[in-house]
């Protein structure tokens, strides 16, 4: 097997039109020398979420939604005499309540329409479980309300790196063999090994998943499988991670290239699960991603020998679905407009809101919207005919959006709880209370803080963060300041994640009792109704949380300077700018999705400031000066030539001492008054930045994006 690697054209889901010129990345088919080949193109999405009627921005041109979509698609089949249609994983969960509302049969309807022919699980397949998962692709009633019935995929689904333990069998059929213009194409499925961490526990129960190493094998006992029955061009569907940038793919799915011999028989991975754009060789292997929620879609080329079955030459581009100009496929917007006729809340205002209901440092402290959600959890009706729960805890992951100002619809709900997760009342002791707040405090495996504040409701507490977190919790008392009693039975309102011990809520899996209630959305909606009627919604901080700073030990050494993070950095710049699009966990091996920078970090890659290192941020790592100017570069508009960037760092004493990367971003901000020397004629590049200036800069940038 063989290939021609060849320079072509990608449209790039980015957030900026500089980071777009900067990853131009693909390849444009070339036609066979022989002229015998067989020309296929499989054309596919990944990571839908069932975004049926969700219009993203992409480079500040609207993007998305199924009828645009299905329009982009349709047109490009139409173009090829043979052609393949696929989903790489993730096509529901975390969906628009158009979808979510009917447990996301709307979307399974929608691909149906479309005609795919197949489609691998990804971590979203298995958020309500292995039998909602099962009733959604084969058909039959969905477990949860027992009020939907799934009409099953007319197509396809593969994965081959989940096990039931039961039998010890793969989940569904690993792979299946699709036959295009005469010539056999065969599909693997695999979903990425971080799924039991990324979905309720419940969710995994009855299956496990098999590590890399037995991926691998997998992979190459299912490749040979397919070649005995005569398939030589072979396609692994793996919604595991990757991006390209500068021309390297990295991730989950370039590790999986690598482990895999140089000569075996797959030709193409396709990638999934961080949303992002992977269009690169490694070791032999294509690998592509076309971002998410139906803003792109790739189109895999291959020149098929009809002899052989073998690939002789593959490459891909990735193109952005723009609204301007597109007309809407009608058959989509039949399948929207049936869920809205049954639906009619999604349109119409709850209330309204000033901006200020956010969940602005929830992982950290008490956050508005963080006691609104509480509050409304604490509220629920159970049906069993009691008063309200003594108390509420929300996780702060849970929690995926601000309430926008001005009017907010249910839809709007739907974005900050779009789980729909089931809530569940405990009975928990005092004592357990307080095992449940300390919980609150892990360290991740580097020895770092990893903190995941808890909104509550119904009580009060003091944090102090000079003692160790045995003793940490000080003050605990009711709402009214009286004491809570170690030895005392409570009632608590928990979402099933948190429930079965998810984000290492341990404790709750031993309360006394348990008792499922109704679906978290459906409650956070109707407690908003009831309570604002239409009128402003108002949430604000009311000292629920009282955190005390370690102090810091008093030296004899003079006062030093406290640089800012890189962390730190990204999130006041997304703080700043109220950047709230994505959903996803970071794509960086060293950021954990529950760390409390996490949110930024995703929302900073996705609007293309940042990049990372070799699949690294460092995030704990000082912000240099030259970094710093990077990032906030892309905010401004006309960046200074080669020649004048060159021109401007030179007039600075140390500006030979400027990394190369930073020459022009640094030259643009100096050029826009933004960014100054750092002391006398020296820009210092490598230097920290303390938390002031770092803010101070952060400010300029983006008053100067405004203007």
């Amino acid at each position: 097997m063989y290939w021609k690697k060849v320079l072509g054209q990608s449209t790039i889901r980015v957030a900026t039109a500089a980071l777009l010129l900067t990853q131009l990345l693909g390849a444009a088919g070339s036609v066979s020398a022989a002229g015998k080949d067989v020309e296929v193109h499989l054309i596919g999405i990944n990571d839908f979420h069932g975004q049926l009627d969700t219009t993203s921005i992409v480079s500040d041109k609207k993007a998305g939604t199924a009828p645009i979509l299905a329009t982009y698609l349709k047109e490009a089949q139409a173009k090829y005499e043979h052609s393949l249609l696929f989903h790489n994983g993730d096509s529901v969960g975390a969906s628009a309540p158009v979808s979510s509302l009917d447990r996301d049969e709307p979307t399974m309807e929608w691909m149906n329409m479309m005609g795919f022919d197949v489609a691998s699980l990804g971590n979203h397949e298995f958020d309500q479980g292995v039998a909602a998962l099962k009733a959604q692709i084969f058909g039959g009633l969905d477990l949860k309300e027992g009020k939907v019935t799934h009409a099953g995929a007319k197509f396809d689904y593969v994965n081959a790196n989940v096990i039931e333990t039961a039998t010890g069998k793969t989940l569904i059929k690993p792979y299946v063999i699709k036959e295009v213009g005469g010539v056999k194409i065969g599909f693997i499925g695999l979903v990425t090994k971080s799924t039991p961490a990324k979905v309720s526990p419940s969710g995994t129960a009855g299956v496990r998943f098999l590590s890399a190493e037995e991926e691998v094998e997998a992979v190459n006992k299912y490749a040979k499988e397919l070649q005995d029955q005569g398939v030589e061009t072979i396609i692994v569907l793996a919604h595991d991670p990757a991006s390209t940038k500068e021309g390297v793919t990295t991730g989950e799915a370039a590790d999986l290239a690598k482990a895999l011999p140089a000569d075996s028989p797959v030709d193409v991975i396709v990638a999934g699960d961080n949303h992002a754009l992977a269009n690169g060789e490694v070791n032999g292997k294509l690998i592509v991603q076309a971002y998410s929620y139906g803003t792109a879609f790739e189109d895999i080329k291959l020149m098929i020998d009809p002899a052989t079955g073998d690939v002789t030459e593959k490459s891909a581009t990735v193109t952005s679905t723009f609204q301007e100009g597109v007309k809407e496929d009608p058959e989509s917007l039949a399948i929207i407009k049936k869920s809205l006729d049954k639906h009619p809340e999604l349109t119409k205002p709850v209330g309204t809101t000033d901006g200020s209901v956010t969940r602005t440092d929830a992982y950290s402290n008490e956050a508005a919207l963080g006691n609104l959600i509480a509050d409304s959890m604490r509220e629920a009706d159970f049906g069993d005919k009691a008063s309200a729960a003594d108390f509420a805890f929300m996780n702060p992951g849970g929690i995926r959006a601000d309430l926008p100002k001005g009017d907010v619809t249910f839809a709007d709900l739907a974005k900050i709880q779009p789980f729909g997760n089931t809530l569940v009342k405990l009975e928990l002791t005092g004592e357990q209370i307080k095992t449940l707040l300390q919980q609150q405090w892990g360290t991740n495996a580097d020895g770092t803080p990893n903190t995941k504040t808890l909104q509550i409701s119904g009580l009060k507490y003091t944090a102090d963060f000079n003692k160790p977190v045995a003793e940490r919790v000080t003050g605990l008392t009711l709402e009214d300041g009286s004491p809570i009693d170690p030895a005392k039975t409570y009632t608590a309102v928990v979402n099933n994640f948190m429930a079965a011990g998810g984000d290492n809520y341990k404790v709750l899996v031993d309360a006394k009792s348990s008792l499922a209630g109704p679906i978290d959305l459906d409650v956070f909606y109707q407690y908003i109704v009831d309570t604002y009627k239409g009128a402003d919604i108002v949430a604000k901080t009311e000292g629920r949380i009282t955190n005390l700073a370690a102090s810091k030990e008093e030296t004899e050494t003079p006062a030093t300077t406290e640089f800012i993070s890189r962390a730190e950095f990204v999130s006041a710049l997304v703080d700043l700018m109220k950047l709230n699009e994505v959903a996803a966990a970071p794509a960086f091996k060293d950021v954990a999705a529950n760390a409390s920078y996490a949110d930024a970090i995703a929302e900073a890659t996705h609007a293309g400031f940042i990049q990372g290192y070799g699949g690294n941020f460092n995030p704990d790592r000082d912000i240099t000066r030259e970094e710093a100017a990077t990032i906030l570069a892309k905010l401004v508009k006309d960046q200074a030539s080669d020649k004048n960037g060159a021109t401007i760092i030179a007039g600075f004493e140390d500006g030979k001492t400027v990394s190369t990367y930073a020459v022009k971003p640094m030259a643009k901000l100096i050029d826009k008054g933004i960014l100054s020397a750092a002391e006398k004629n020296l820009l210092q590049p490598k230097q920290g930045l303390s938390t002031n200036d770092a803010k101070a800069l952060i400010q300029k940038a983006v008053a100067a994006k405004a203007s």
